[in-house]
């Protein structure tokens, strides 16, 4: 399954973004990373200063094994 958000806001720089260590909980984007990791799935993020962002989240309709 696949989900894509997107807008056309201002966007912002992904490289710029902190990144939080493994195994750290929080809100926003590293906690929609860490629960499609649970699923199985991914979470990729575009965006570019003034042309706007797209969230794309990925899930496997069968559970991994």
């Amino acid at each position: 399954m696949l989900l894509d958000v997107s807008d056309d806001g201002r966007g912002f720089d992904p490289a710029a973004l902190p990144h939080s260590p493994a195994g750290v909980r929080g809100h926003g984007l590293p906690a929609m990373r860490a629960r499609l990791r649970q699923l199985g799935g991914t979470l990729t993020l575009e965006s570019t200063p003034g042309e706007g962002t797209v969230l794309s989240a990925a899930v496997p309709l069968e559970s991994p094994r």
